[in-house]
């Protein structure tokens, strides 16, 4: 199949696992756990969404696909009022407790969002548009209730050999750092892809980066060898090649 993630990918065509997210055992805040990979990340993407979002105090950002509060707990603790929006039930039942404060659960669909056109500050989508298989629907839902001026920031994996091998068959297969099954990677995005997806929905990109995991050809090695191997440590770089982040800015006037 010809991969275009311009355009919807037919369920038929991929497979993500999305039944990990409401176990029981899927304990979000362990560091130790199915998230630990997402919590070595956390510090570095939720710092690139701060430093774009400037003072968030008092605004309200739409954490969409929120999981289990990761990313909401950094925006909360910054002063934001955040919608945490997810599918699962028992996801949201976690980021509820994990974030008493400033913080409101909404279990819906990424590509029917219950809120109103332009009822949101900014939006943050972590770790969620490389699950979805109608991309251009789902981004377009989010510029629909982000408020003019204001920004959608995001951080996905890019459709690479390189992010195969270290996501899919590092990550997943050889040594568990994340469930098997979490990703796909015909649902995997290239920029100028999302780029394209991003300005049809009225959306002008402000500023890309590379999310870079530490690892070694010796780390790499140690895992292949032993099948265990801790997670990295993550920082911005020019290299898109796994991952990368970046922030879209909705057009039109400002109220």
């Amino acid at each position: 199949m010809r991969i275009d993630r311009t355009r919807p990918v037919p369920p038929a065509r991929f497979s993500v696992r999305t039944d990990l997210y409401d176990d029981p055992g899927h304990a979000w805040w362990d560091l130790d756990g199915p998230a630990r990979l997402l919590h070595t990340m956390n510090p570095v993407r939720v710092g690139f969404f701060l430093d774009e979002l400037g003072d968030v105090d008092g605004r309200v950002v739409l954490d969409a696909g929120c999981g289990g509060g990761l990313v909401a707990a950094g925006l909360a603790k910054a002063g934001a009022t955040v919608v945490g929006l997810d599918l699962s039930v028992p996801s949201l039942a976690v980021a509820d407790r994990a974030v008493p404060e400033r913080f409101a659960p909404v279990a819906a669909r990424l590509e029917r969002l219950p809120l109103a056109d332009g009822a949101v500050d900014a939006v943050v989508a972590a770790d969620v548009l490389e699950h979805v298989g109608d991309l251009p629907a789902v981004v377009a839902e989010l510029a629909r209730v982000l408020a003019p001026g204001g920004l959608l920031l995001f951080d996905t994996v890019n459709r690479t050999p390189w992010a195969w091998f270290v996501a899919i068959f590092g990550a997943e297969r050889m040594v568990g750092l994340v469930p098997e099954g979490t990703h796909d990677w015909r649902l995997f995005i290239r920029p100028h892809e999302l780029d394209r997806v991003m300005r049809q929905a009225g959306l002008e990109p402000v500023r890309l980066a590379g999310l870079v995991p530490r690892v070694t050809p010796a780390v790499i090695a140690r895992g292949l060898a032993t099948r265990r191997v801790d997670p990295p440590s993550w920082r911005l770089g020019r290299s898109k090649q796994a991952s990368y982040l970046g922030s879209y800015r909705k057009l039109g006037l400002v109220a």
